[in-house]
């Protein structure tokens, strides 16, 4: 099971690494991933079936990301962990505005009202009906508890509500 979990996220972090990958790359993204990858090696994931992470509703509305200026919005809330080192935030921004929008890997961001409050990526592997969710993150104004869990359970009604298929769920340890 383990090894199933560690092929999906490797899987997840190569797709993004190869975003600047690309023939003059800025000298920006590529300390952007640098960072961005090093603080993946302490993330830890596990299994769940999907309906035990069915929770209270939290966010106003669950968007997927299928422009540009979402994208930027996904990256400047990403960046938002490493906001007190403003540097490494603004390098972080560079590398994953970067990315191009695949039907491999979406992007999703939650709102509430007309303010980003949280931010994932997820990959469905419809054949084995299991829903990658990772990166998730909430704004530093919308922290509270379980705002993760509730993000992440906001985002499976989603794509429940979209006919996504989904049984089980790799996600950020919670807790």
């Amino acid at each position: 099971m383990q090894t199933q979990i560690v092929n999906y996220l490797n899987d997840k972090n190569n797709w993004l690494a190869e975003q600047v990958n690309v023939a003059f790359p800025t000298p920006q993204s590529i300390e952007g991933r640098d960072l961005y990858l090093q603080a993946e090696k302490s993330k830890e994931y596990k299994l769940t079936q999907q309906f035990q992470l069915l929770s209270s509703t939290w966010i106003d509305d669950v968007v997927l990301v299928d422009f540009h200026r979402l994208t930027i919005i996904f990256s400047v809330l990403q960046a938002t962990q490493w906001a007190n080192e403003s540097e490494k935030e603004k390098l972080v921004i560079e590398f994953l505005t970067q990315i191009i929008l695949s039907d491999e890997y979406q992007l999703y961001v939650g709102f509430m009202g007309a303010t980003p409050a949280a931010a994932l990526i997820g990959k469905l592997d419809i054949e084995n009906q299991v829903m990658l969710l990772s990166d998730v993150v909430i704004a530093p104004e919308y922290k509270e508890k379980n705002q993760v869990n509730d993000f992440i359970s906001d985002v499976l009604r989603y794509l429940a509500v979209n006919g996504k298929n989904i049984s089980s769920v790799i996600h950020p340890t919670l807790g």
